[in-house]
Formats: structure tokens, C-alpha cells, sequence
């Protein structure tokens, strides 16, 4: 409680709008909405930390989960691959058949499934980390994906205009710009929500 708010309350029993009692029962109900603010705010700050420099335990995390993009471009060339023989076999026993031209379906997949892998090598990625709370399994829970950052800012510049109450955002496409312009591998954002019962996720892009 304020002294403003104090002398304001003496003032009032000086001049007789209310009574002592009245002004005891006011102070005491100050003082427990002052008490509950303050406990609020405390709560607020300590489970919700944003900050923008990454600890060295998530860039191990960041490195081990980035380097997954070798899984997608496997699967692409081997989907390249059989796409490829089974275009071979069809031209050689049936020529520039119907047979030949669904063999482009799969190889064509396989060629787009390597783009995106070796594209998600040099994008930045979202990462996401949970910590449960004690006792509870998996421990520790880690996933990423790519973020195309620059892509999606090109389709905001040209179609955010279409976007329904996209107008009321300020500053989406140059928030993606300045993240895009991040060095890959140095960390953008960081978001950390610590819960009372020992629980942790961790968000940042990099």
C-alpha cells in the first residue's frame, strides 16, 4: 500500500465520511490485494524467462537433432533410386509406355524429398525440449524441424494482404527476415516455462 493511498484513507475518517472501523477493515483489504499482486508477479516471473542466448547443453541438442536431416535424404535416394530402376525395366521391356510415366511419380517424389533434406541443412530450425516432471518417463523429450523462415515471409509480403486479421500484426514478415538473417547454429529465441511440479519445456529457433 502506497502512502497516497494511506493518507488518502486518514483523510477520509478526518473528515468523517467513514469511521475508524471502516478505514481498519479498507487498510487490511489493501494490504491483502498489494500481498496477492506481489506473490502474482513473483509467480509470473519465475515460470516464464525469456531470454536470447542458448546454454551450451541446447546447442549440443540443436547439433544432435539437426544432423537427423541424413534420415529424409536416405529415404530420398532410395526412392530415387527404385524410381529410376523401375524406369529402366518399363522402357526396356514395354518402351515409353504407361508403365514408363507412372515410374516418374516415385522419382520425382524422391527428388523433392532430397531437396527438402539438404534445404533443412541450411534453414534454421525450431527445437523443442521438455523435461518432465520426477518420476515420469521419457525423462527428457527433444524434437526439431525446419523452419522455412524466408519462404513464409515471401508468402506474407505478397498474399499477407488475403489473410483475415493478419492487418492487426505488426511486424511478422520483418520478425521473420531478422530471424532468417541469424547466423545458423547461433540461437534467435529462447522461450523457458518452469512449472511448479519440476516440469520444464524450452523453445528456440536456430
Amino acid at each position: 500500500m502506497s502512502d497516497k493511498e494511506l493518507k488518502e484513507i486518514l483523510k477520509m475518517v478526518e473528515d468523517g465520511k467513514i469511521t475508524a472501523e471502516e478505514a481498519s477493515d479498507l487498510l487490511t483489504a489493501l494490504e491483502e490485494e498489494n500481498a496477492y499482486a506481489e506473490s502474482e508477479a513473483d509467480t509470473t516471473e519465475a515460470s516464464h524467462t525469456y531470454t536470447r542466448e542458448a546454454d551450451p547443453n541446447l546447442d549440443a541438442i540443436a547439433d544432435k537433432v539437426r544432423g537427423y536431416w541424413r534420415i529424409p535424404l536416405g529415404i530420398g535416394i532410395v526412392i530415387t533410386v527404385l524410381g529410376s530402376l523401375w524406369m529402366l525395366g518399363a522402357m526396356q521391356s514395354a518402351g515409353f509406355g504407361f508403365w514408363f510415366y507412372c515410374a516418374w511419380f516415385p522419382f520425382l517424389l524422391g527428388v523433392l524429398i532430397i531437396s527438402i533434406a539438404v534445404g533443412s541443412k541450411k534453414s534454421h530450425w525450431l527445437f523443442v525440449k521438455v523435461k518432465q516432471a520426477p518420476g515420469e518417463t521419457p525423462q527428457n523429450i527433444t524434437f526439431g524441424f525446419p523452419l522455412p523462415l524466408r519462404f513464409s515471409a515471401w508468402i506474407l509480403r505478397n498474399f499477407g494482404h488475403h489473410i483475415h486479421g493478419l492487418d492487426n500484426v505488426v511486424g511478422v514478415e520483418e520478425i521473420l527476415e531478422t530471424l532468417a538473417d541469424t547466423p545458423i547454429g547461433d540461437s534467435a529465441l529462447i522461450v523457458d516455462v518452469h512449472d511448479d511440479d519440476g516440469e520444464e519445456v524450452q523453445v528456440f529457433i536456430g
